[in-house]
């Protein structure tokens, strides 16, 4: 009897200790630890966001995935496409596509969605570039004035336009 309490203890502590415990666990809301693991090392990160910066100065052209023009989740698109990871197409599907984070969680990496113009929905999105310091998080979007650029989250309109930062899915 006390062998078998031992190994049952041991098989616990075992599973316990594995990360896809430990993620299942956290998702199932019955961890006490609160932190969002990131699915992409930093080198991972470190080559989106540089593929994402050979994108600055494309236009902006609705629709589109490519140098000749892209739209804000095209941009998201063709960066993750550039490094063989598959993410929904359509901003409103790669909002849902990862764990939400609150901005002070936020990290190089983490998708970022804006209702912009008033809209009742999010109709737009970028991805976090750079932190600076703690009012300076710039993100990378396309514009459709200025086309694919870098700006500061902490400014009147994207500040009064954000609606959530999530950590992306790694597929």
């Amino acid at each position: 009897m006390f062998k078998r309490v031992i190994c049952i203890l041991s098989i616990v502590f075992l599973v316990s200790s594995c990360s896809v415990w430990k993620k299942t666990i956290r998702f199932l809301g019955i961890s006490k630890k609160e932190t969002i693991e990131n699915n992409y090392s930093i080198r991972e990160v470190d080559q989106i966001i540089q593929s994402g910066m050979s994108y600055k100065g494309v236009p902006y052209r609705t629709g589109g995935t490519d140098r000749k023009g892209m739209d804000c989740s095209g941009l998201l698109f063709r960066i993750y496409t550039d490094q063989l990871y598959q993410i929904p197409r359509l901003s409103k599907d790669q909002a849902q596509f990862g764990l939400p984070v609150s901005i002070q969680e936020a990290q190089v990496g983490d998708w970022i969605f804006f209702a912009t113009n008033q809209a009742k929905v999010i109709n737009h999105s970028g991805i976090i570039s750079q932190i600076k310091s703690a009012n300076e998080v710039y993100f990378l979007h396309a514009s459709t004035s200025k086309g694919v650029r870098e700006d500061n989250l902490y400014t009147k309109y994207w500040l009064g336009s954000y609606v959530k930062i999530i950590r992306p899915f790694k597929n």
